[in-house]
């Protein structure tokens, strides 16, 4: 593992992002109603058991506890043969491995989630996505863009694939290969714009114009960020999670087109929606700085983002619901 210390940020990030689903994935239920459901639910529930010790405090966990949890859902896998109990339990199999780095057998458990249980389609694009997080932790980098690519090219519209094109961007950037980043960030402009005009639903059409912002914040073209922020919030359709969209336009005001009379007025308007929200905090902090400019020579650097890889997602995690299986991933 490298000494970098973005390096190690990125592998917590990643590592939480296994946990994350693994805690989505056990918490679901399946629709029952004949006996292998049933046993399949006794029998993930039982597995269920050893892995939640495991998410609190994974660095504390020892092998042969990640080895029960993994042995239990195998039973899973072989009792409950195609059922949605298998699929999920194949999948916790890989994020347990994944949260040990053993990259390669969670690759392994993720490819069998693909290869036998095709027809839960969400499953199999979690699978899909941790595997190029997989490829990222070892620097596998064109095998994490291929993948990336194909979620965005064959899923725009989950939240996943509509992240996609800007991991591809983050991935070039862990490279330090600035200008293929700067070509896939402009790539992104491109896909985001003709997604917003696709968009089947104005919520949609919302989160688009919300990653849209992002990329136009990656390229530092802050006017062009400014513009689509403000048309986002003025929208009354969803699919942005609307403080951090807040704190941003506010920011981009502040520290980038020096507009502080702008900034504050939006600092003032996260206030006042959501004034127990904790980037409210931020803004109060912020507003004092813009009334007591003496106080600080430094501005503050763009974005005081609460979440570094997608600052404007909304305020939904992936699920892994298998209650009902559609096509093909």
């Amino acid at each position: 593992m490298s000494d970098d210390p973005l390096c190690r940020q990125r592998t917590q990030q990643t590592t939480r992002s296994f946990q994350r689903l693994l805690v989505l994935g056990l918490g679901l239920a399946l629709v029952s109603g004949c006996s292998a459901d049933y046993n399949g639910e006794r029998l993930f529930w039982k597995a269920e058991r050893l892995a939640v010790p495991l998410l609190k405090n994974p660095s504390a966990a020892k092998p042969e506890q990640f080895a029960k949890a993994i042995s239990a859902f195998g039973e899973v896998i072989r009792r409950t043969p195609g059922t949605g109990w298998a699929a999920k339990a194949q999948l916790s199999t890989g994020s347990l491995y994944a949260m040990q780095q053993e990259y390669g057998k969670a690759r392994d458990a993720y490819a069998l989630v693909l290869q036998n249980y095709h027809r839960y389609s969400e499953l199999c694009l979690n699978a899909r996505y941790l595997t190029a997080k997989t490829h990222e932790i070892e620097k596998h980098w064109d095998e994490a863009i291929t993948i990336y690519q194909d979620i965005a090219e064959y899923h725009p519209w989950t939240q996943i694939g509509l992240e996609a094109p800007l991991y591809i961007a983050r991935t070039y950037e862990q490279q330090k290969q600035q200008n293929e980043a700067t070509k896939a960030y402009e790539r992104a402009v491109r896909t985001y714009t003709k997604l917003i005009l696709e968009a089947p639903a104005p919520e949609l059409a919302g989160r688009a114009k919300g990653y849209l912002a992002v990329a136009y914040e990656r390229l530092g073209k802050w006017n062009d960020a400014a513009d689509i922020l403000e048309t986002l919030l003025s929208a009354a359709s969803g699919g942005v999670n609307r403080p951090v969209a807040l704190l941003s336009l506010a920011a981009i005001y502040q520290s980038k087109l020096d507009n502080s009379k702008k900034a504050a007025e939006v600092y003032r308007k996260l206030i006042q929606e959501f004034p127990d929200h904790q980037l409210s905090q931020v803004a109060k902090a912020q507003l004092a700085r813009l009334s007591h400019p003496e106080a600080s020579s430094a501005r503050p650097e763009h974005p005081p983002q609460p979440d570094a890889n997608v600052p404007l997602a909304p305020m939904t995690k992936p699920t892994l619901n298998t209650t009902a299986p559609s096509g093909n991933p």
